[in-house]
């Protein structure tokens, strides 16, 4: 993956293309894969341009890759990346590939800002919709009737909102928080130990990444947010950042998820081809599910709702997985995840089940820090997640890793790695 770079920063020039670019051109570089080997590009991509939303086709044509790859390109939220992964593996199993490379990209600081409809609506009519054969006059006049008044012309701002809710995703995970009785300081706290975590396996995390070139020349080689050192008190005293203290408000900014930039990108292949060129075959995909809540109130849900399905598909328990990783959209959002699967009435409100699903132990989530203290380039994350779970199987010696992330929309989807013995 490429460095994890919190958004308008070094390298906010670089759009998404540039990124996942750099991100598949790291990967072909460090596995030694033959670009001639890749039957597919799939990658996921949130922050979509409007002039080339095929971000997968862009990278393989700036990349100069063999122009007969398919670029396929993904989106579904912050779920993004990993579905796309998923994707190249239901390509592979399904016989239609034997090598994919598959990830996601997003640049925060490359977002479109999107002009108002009635403004697109007559800017669309005059120039491609007849109004400008009409001559100056007429085209014209119909253009600005249709605008309405300039002051009413100005771009709106790009938010991290639900549309069929109207609330951001912060005010969702306040209201998580809420419901579920977590409170400010364990958010806090857990804010504080991802930062902790990252910290310390910062060798390991700068294993998986590649420089990135900024459009001043400088070269980008490390992740910006990770702090080493974080004052407590200093937390404990940040306002809530998405509802007043009198309305229930504890998610602030040091428990949240930083806007940024960045890509990320894995090699998947079908195990005879892995053999055949003389890869590892040990790490593969157990199980996926992805399903969906309904987004008001508790949006980011889903993932407790697809963690006991994505086991009992593996058919697996929570006692059977050695490593979790957790996407951190807000602290409040894993807390209340890992609350409601040790409770019954959630078990029989979303499960259908008289029993819950168990307990993730605390020392098991997140070894390397999360989203919280990385960064979360939407669509990216999923890459990072895989990559550094299965670096973990790896190096542990374990056997099983449960990856999970929450998306807009009320989705959620989880995935289990098994490293396997030769």
């Amino acid at each position: 993956r490429t460095p994890f770079v919190k958004s308008f920063g070094s390298i906010m020039k670089n759009n998404a293309i540039s990124l996942g670019a750099a991100a598949v051109k790291g990967l072909i570089a460090k596995t030694e894969i033959d670009p001639n080997a890749i039957d597919q590009l799939i990658m996921g991509n949130v922050v979509v341009n409007s002039n080339a939303p095929n971000l997968a086709r862009e990278i393989i044509i700036d990349l100069m890759l063999p122009s007969n790859i398919p670029g396929t390109t993904v989106s579904i939220a912050c779920l993004s990346g990993l579905e796309a992964i998923y994707q190249g593996i239901c390509q592979v199993e399904h016989g239609d590939a034997s090598v994919v490379v598959a990830g996601g990209s997003d640049s925060l600081s490359s977002g479109q800002m999107s002009l108002p409809g009635n403004l697109t609506l007559a800017l669309g009519k005059y120039s491609m919709g007849g109004g400008n054969k009409k001559g100056l006059y007429a085209g014209l006049s119909e253009l600005f009737t249709i605008a309405g008044p300039i002051s009413g012309w100005l771009p709106t701002a790009p938010a991290i909102a639900e549309r069929s809710t109207g609330r951001t995703m912060g005010y969702h995970a306040d209201l998580m928080a809420e419901i579920n009785a977590i409170k400010r300081e364990d958010q806090d706290a857990f804010a504080i130990g991802s930062h902790s975590k990252a910290s310390k396996a910062r060798a390991a995390l700068r294993s998986e990444v590649v420089a990135v070139t900024n459009a001043e020349g400088k070269i980008v080689n490390d992740d910006n947010l990770i702090r080493s050192k974080i004052n407590p008190a200093k937390v404990a005293k940040l306002k809530p950042a998405f509802r007043k203290p009198q309305d229930h408000g504890t998610v602030n900014a040091a428990s949240s998820s930083a806007l940024t930039d960045g890509a990320s990108a894995v090699l998947i292949m079908s195990e005879t081809k892995a053999k055949e060129l003389g890869y590892p075959t040990d790490v593969v995909c157990k199980a996926y599910v992805k399903t969906a809540v309904e987004p008001y109130p508790q949006l980011l849900l889903a993932p407790a709702v697809a963690i006991p399905k994505c086991l009992e598909k593996a058919g697996l328990s929570l006692d059977d997985i050695d490593v979790f990783e957790i996407h951190e959209a807000f602290a409040a959002q894993v807390l209340a995840t890992l609350k409601v699967l040790e409770s019954k009435e959630f078990a029989r409100a979303f499960l259908g089940k008289d029993t819950p699903v168990g307990s993730i132990p605390l020392e098991k989530v997140n070894l390397n820090g999360g989203s919280i203290a990385i960064g979360h380039p939407f669509a990216a994350t999923g890459g990072r997640l895989v990559t550094t779970a299965a670096n973990l199987l790896r190096k542990t010696g374990k056997r099983y890793a449960l990856l999970s992330i929450c998306a807009a929309g009320g989705i959620g989807g989880v995935m289990i790695l098994e490293r396997r013995g030769d």
